[in-house]
């Protein structure tokens, strides 16, 4: 990723900060729970009532991004 695509990045992240605040919060919140061997669920519920669910167990990757991420959204 070069300078551009990481400025890019960021400006985005701090838009999604703004406009999403409680996942920011959830995150801070949170974040000393986050640990290698977690599951973090997602679910997606459509205007029609369609809904999706998955979840994901974190690696010690997983929890340096979303560290990585949260100093973005900071």
């Amino acid at each position: 990723m070069g300078m551009f695509e990481m400025m890019q990045f960021s400006g985005r992240m701090s838009t999604f900060g703004n406009q999403h605040p409680k996942v920011v919060t959830f995150f801070k919140e949170n974040g000393h729970h986050l640990q290698a061997g977690n599951i973090i669920e997602f679910k997606i519920k459509t205007p029609e009532g369609i809904e999706r669910t998955t979840n994901l167990r974190l690696t010690q990757d997983d929890v340096e991004t979303i560290n990585m991420i949260k100093k973005v959204l900071s």
